[in-house]
């Protein structure tokens, strides 16, 4: 039985029982489901549908294991999974995709409008395939004051001006990992994935995990999308030099996408293309006033040629500036 919802609270007033067995894996984390229907009296049945529900709104409860669920606060690794990237060759070997990031929706600086620009200019261009390396809306609770600095104060409210805001257009998908903004704060403090529950309810999202995800090209080159942490460093290329580093043997892709520090680059290191996406986010009081560093607005085209023995031997990163006002041709 799957339930769909563009709001957990309104679901709750049809069947309250959604939010009760919400409430009790908040407190507990982890019960077997017939003692949760014990608890609510009410039938295992209900109880299971329930779950799901509260699995499809975007809350961290696997799969029921010997009759236990769980509520998990950490989202679980996916480092060693590896998705075939569908990108339709365009000439020969040449591959084309947009790349946008930390578009932090319900941020009072949130760029949304230049965000709606970019999936206007990819639709005009017959780009089908933009990847997203994490931070889709701002969250609650990142840094000390933040209630002031957004819109929607809920994990449900975020979630559904997401499902409703986030460009949506023809043919186009947008696959994407979660950020710290998503996954952290009071979201994480109670299990919620605003990025999996709006992934649930836009077909064009294709949601790839937290943090990080491997995406593997047609000749067998890999992408990796990465959310970063901490602060950024004086030289933007060290942080990227350092990651690039870090990549053992024979685990090393040929591009690295790095989210989450909201500027503009591309080098190579070890052979990588490095990639600094920028954001959608004007102001930022956790990177801009705070740590000293100016936000990049605007998106990436990224056109690539890719060679027979699983290697990019082309890799054109152009960079689209964005800021109020502009126009796009």
């Amino acid at each position: 039985m799957r339930l769909l919802m563009t709001d957990l609270s309104d679901f709750a007033a049809t069947d309250p029982l959604v939010g009760k067995v919400r409430d009790l894996l908040k407190r507990k984390r982890k019960y077997r489901v017939e003692t949760l229907a014990d608890e609510l009296d009410a039938a295992p049945r209900r109880v299971r549908a329930a779950i799901v529900a509260l699995q499809d709104a975007g809350f961290r409860i696997p799969a029921e294991v010997a009759g236990e669920v769980e509520l998990v606060k950490i989202p679980p690794s996916n480092s060693d999974t590896i998705r075939k990237l569908p990108l339709e060759l365009l000439d020969g070997d040449l591959i084309r995709f947009g790349v946008v990031s930390d578009t932090h929706l319900c941020s009072k600086h949130c760029a949304l409008d230049e965000l709606h620009l970019a999936y206007d200019y990819f639709e005009r261009e017959g780009i089908a395939e933009v990847l997203h390396p994490g931070d889709l809306v701002a969250g609650v609770g990142i840094f000390k004051g933040q209630h002031n600095e957004i819109t929607h104060h809920t994990f449900e409210d975020q979630r559904d001006f997401a499902v409703e805001h986030y460009p949506k257009r023809t043919g186009i998908t947008t696959r994407i990992i979660g950020g710290n903004h998503d996954l952290e704060g009071d979201f994480g403090a109670v299990g919620a994935d605003p990025v999996k529950g709006v992934a649930h309810l836009r077909p064009d999202f294709d949601y790839l995990g937290p943090y990080s995800a491997w995406l593997e090209l047609a000749n067998g080159a890999h992408v990796h999308l990465l959310h970063g942490k901490g602060g950024m460093s004086y030289s933007f290329s060290y942080k990227m030099q350092k990651l690039c580093e870090a990549y053992g043997a024979g685990r090393k892709p040929a591009a690295l996408l790095l989210g989450h520090f909201h500027v503009q680059g591309s080098l190579e290191a070890r052979g990588i293309q490095g990639l600094f996406p920028a954001c959608f986010e004007l102001i930022s009081k956790q990177f801009g006033e705070r740590v000293g560093h100016r936000n990049s607005i605007g998106f990436h085209v990224v056109e690539a040629r890719l060679g027979d023995d699983g290697s990019i031997v082309e890799w054109t990163p152009r960079w689209k500036p964005l800021w109020p006002g502009r126009v796009l041709t």
